[in-house]
C-alpha cells in the first residue's frame, strides 16, 4: 500500500531536497469510513493510501484513473502513478523544484504518460517512470495535454505573452531504434564486416543533428579542397568552438564567401574591426567568443541560438503547430484521425491530425461550459445555457457543421464533464442536480434534487453521488423512484464530508475518496461480480498504431485511412481497445 511504501520514499526524497520542514497542519481530518456504516450501502473498502503532503499549503490537486492506473499530482508538483486495483506505488516523480505551479491532467496513450508542468512537457513510460524526455516548449500550458500512438498534442500560450488566443502543438511519439546484429565479413568467415555502423552512433543520429558531428572546415586550408567541397552553415551551435579562420576567405573584398556558392556574412555587422569579436545577450553578458567571420549570424535569434553551446537535450520531433484567433477551453479530444477543440467563442473546431488542414467548425448557440463527455466517435458537449449536445465525430464539413445528434434540455449550468456509461450520459454540474439521458435519443430519463450534483462512480445497477454537504448518495442507475416526475430520491447515503476532494472515476466501477491530508480510500460494490473492476464507462476511440502518413511514422505501414474509419482487420494498441457496449444502443 501506499502508507507503507511510498510514504517511507517521498518522505525520504522531502528530507534530502526540501527546505526545513513545515508543519504538518492540513485541513482535513478524514480517517477511512466506518465498516459498519459502508454495509448499509452494500460497499466495503477496497484499499487506502496515504500520500505525504508538505503542510497546510500542498494538497492534492489532481486525481485521475486512467485504466488500470490511477495518477495523483500534488501543489508541489509531485507526480505519483499507482495500481487502482491494489493501490500498490508503482513511481513517482518531482516535476519542477517545488514552485506550486498550475497542475493539469495527465495524458496516456498505451506506452507513455504527458504532462505538463510550467513550459515543460514531461514524458515517463508508463509503468516504471522511466523519463523518456523533458521537452521545454517554449510557452506555457493553459490546458492539460491530450494524447494517442502516434503522438501529444497541447494547447500553449503565445509566445509574445498575448493571453487572448492560444496554439495547439503537436508532437510526435520517440520511435525505437531498431538495431540489428553486426554484419558478418564475407571475406573472414564468423568476423565482423568492417564496414557495418556501430549501434552507438546511430542511437546518436536520433538525439542530435549528423553536423554536430562532421568537420566542416578543415585543419589546414587547402584552395582546391574549397573549391570542391560543400560548406554548411552551423545551426544552434553545431560549430561548438571551432571556426573558420579568416585565412579561408578567398577574397578580403565584401561580400566575402568560402567558395563559388556560399556567402559568408558581411564584415558590416560587426561593431568594431578589432578581434575577437563579440556577441552579447540582453543582459549584456559575454556568450561566445570568436577570431572568424564565419560565425557572425544574420539575426538576433540565430545569435542567441549560436551562442548557446550547452548539449541538447532529447526532445519528440514537432508534427505542426496551428495558431489560434481564440482561447481554447479544456484538453483537446481526439478521434482517430482528427484533433477536436472547444474554444471560448462558441465553437467546436476539428484539425486533420496529419496536415492540421481544418476540417469542421461548428459554431454553438451558447457558450460550452465544461468539457464534453466521450463514448467511441461521440461527443456529448454541455452548453451554458443548459442544453446537452451530441456530435458524432468522424462526419461534418467547414461548411455544414459537425453532425448533431440530438440535443437535450438537461437545465442548470452543466460545468462538469458529462459522465457516459454504456446506454446513459448523466449530466451534472454545480446547484443543477445529476440528469439521466439516454444516449440514444437524448430523452430524460430522471433527475435528482439540485443539492446532488457532483457524479463521481457508476457500476450497472447504482450511480454514486456527492451533494453539496459532503454526503455519499446512492440512486437507481436505470430508472427513477418517482415514475410520473421523472424525480429521483437517493436510496441510501453516507457522512464522507471529511473527504473534501471529489474524485471522478471514468474507468471503472470503483468509488475513490480523497482528502487534503493526502488520504486516498477506494470503495467498490461487496456483490461478488465487482470483486474485479467492471469497466461501465466506454472508452474514447483511440488511434490505431501511427501510419507512415504521419511525420515520425514506421516505414512500411500504409497511409492512414480517410475519415474515422478503422481499417478492416487493425489491431487496436493494448489498453485502447473499444469495449463492445460502445455502439450506441437501439432506442429502448
Amino acid at each position: 500500500m501506499w502508507h507503507r511504501s511510498a510514504t517511507a520514499a517521498l518522505v525520504a526524497l522531502a528530507a534530502a531536497t526540501a527546505a526545513p520542514a513545515q508543519v504538518n497542519n492540513v485541513y482535513s481530518k478524514a480517517v477511512p469510513p466506518d465498516k459498519v456504516a459502508l454495509e448499509r450501502l452494500n460497499l466495503k473498502v477496497e484499499w487506502t493510501a496515504n500520500i505525504p503532503v508538505e503542510g497546510r499549503r500542498d494538497s492534492l490537486t489532481q486525481i485521475q484513473l486512467i485504466d488500470d492506473q490511477i495518477f495523483v499530482q500534488t501543489r508541489t508538483g509531485l507526480l505519483i502513478a499507482g495500481d487502482a486495483l491494489t493501490g500498490q506505488l508503482q513511481w513517482f516523480a518531482q516535476l519542477g523544484t517545488k514552485d506550486y505551479a498550475n497542475t493539469y491532467p495527465v495524458a496516456a496513450n498505451s506506452q507513455f504518460v504527458y504532462v505538463m508542468h510550467v513550459t515543460k512537457l514531461h514524458c515517463f513510460h508508463r509503468y516504471t517512470g522511466v523519463v523518456e524526455y523533458v521537452h521545454d516548449v517554449g510557452a506555457p500550458a493553459t490546458v492539460g495535454p491530450a494524447a494517442d500512438e502516434s503522438g501529444v498534442y497541447c494547447v500553449l500560450g503565445l509566445r509574445t505573452g498575448n493571453s487572448g488566443s492560444h496554439r495547439i502543438a503537436v508532437f510526435d511519439v520517440l520511435r525505437p531504434i531498431a538495431i540489428s546484429a553486426p554484419a558478418a565479413d564475407p571475406n573472414k568467415p564468423g568476423a565482423k564486416d568492417p564496414r557495418a555502423v556501430n549501434p552507438v552512433d546511430r542511437l546518436v543520429t536520433r538525439y542530435a543533428p549528423e553536423h554536430l558531428y562532421r568537420t566542416t572546415v578543415p585543419d589546414v586550408f587547402d584552395p582546391a579542397r574549397a573549391a570542391a567541397r560543400s560548406v554548411e552553415a552551423p545551426v544552434a551551435g553545431a560549430a561548438g568552438s571551432r571556426t573558420p579562420s579568416l585565412s579561408i576567405l578567398s577574397k578580403v573584398t565584401p561580400p566575402y564567401t568560402l567558395d563559388s556558392e556560399t556567402a559568408a556574412p558581411s564584415i558590416t555587422v560587426l561593431p568594431s574591426l578589432r578581434q575577437p569579436y563579440r556577441l552579447r545577450n540582453d543582459f549584456q553578458q559575454d556568450i561566445q567568443r570568436t577570431a572568424s567571420l564565419g560565425v557572425i549570424p544574420p539575426s538576433v535569434a540565430a545569435s542567441m541560438a549560436l551562442g548557446d553551446l550547452r548539449p541538447r537535450p532529447v526532445g519528440p520531433p514537432m508534427r505542426w503547430e496551428y495558431g489560434l484567433t481564440t482561447r481554447v477551453l479544456f484538453p483537446l479530444f481526439l478521434t482517430p484521425t482528427r484533433v477536436w477543440a472547444a474554444t471560448d467563442n462558441q465553437s467546436l473546431l476539428a484539425l486533420n491530425k496529419i496536415d492540421k488542414k481544418t476540417e469542421v467548425v461548428q459554431k454553438l448557440a451558447d457558450p460550452i461550459s465544461a468539457p464534453p463527455g466521450r463514448a467511441g466517435l461521440t461527443s456529448y458537449v454541455p452548453l451554458g445555457s443548459g442544453y446537452l449536445v451530441a456530435v458524432e465525430g468522424s462526419s461534418g464539413s467547414i461548411g455544414g457543421g459537425a453532425n448533431v445528434l440530438w440535443r437535450a434540455p438537461v437545465g442548470g449550468i452543466a460545468n462538469r464533464q458529462p459522465f457516459v456509461t454504456d446506454k446513459f450520459v448523466y449530466s451534472h454540474g454545480d446547484h443543477s442536480g445529476v440528469v439521466c439521458v439516454n444516449r440514444a435519443n437524448g430523452d430524460l430519463v430522471w433527475r435528482s434534487d439540485e443539492s446532488a450534483d457532483h457524479l463521481i462512480a457508476a457500476n450497472h445497477e447504482f450511480v454514486y453521488v456527492r451533494d453539496r454537504l459532503g454526503n455519499l448518495l446512492v440512486f437507481d442507475a436505470k430508472r427513477p423512484t418517482g415514475t410520473k416526475t421523472l424525480r429521483s430520491a437517493p436510496l441510501a447515503s453516507i457522512n464522507l464530508s471529511e473527504f473534501n476532494i471529489n474524485v471522478t472515476n471514468t474507468a471503472s466501477d470503483r468509488i475513490y475518496l480523497a482528502a487534503d491530508n493526502g488520504l486516498i480510500v477506494c470503495l467498490r460494490d461487496q456483490n461478488a461480480k465487482y470483486a474485479r473492476p467492471v469497466r461501465v464507462c466506454p472508452e474514447p476511440t483511440v488511434n490505431a498504431v501511427p501510419k507512415a502518413g504521419v511525420a515520425g511514422g514506421p516505414k512500411g505501414d500504409g497511409a492512414m485511412p480517410k475519415g474515422d474509419a478503422m481499417p478492416k482487420g487493425a489491431a487496436m494498441p493494448k489498453g485502447d481497445a473499444e469495449p463492445k457496449g460502445d455502439a450506441e444502443p437501439k432506442k429502448e
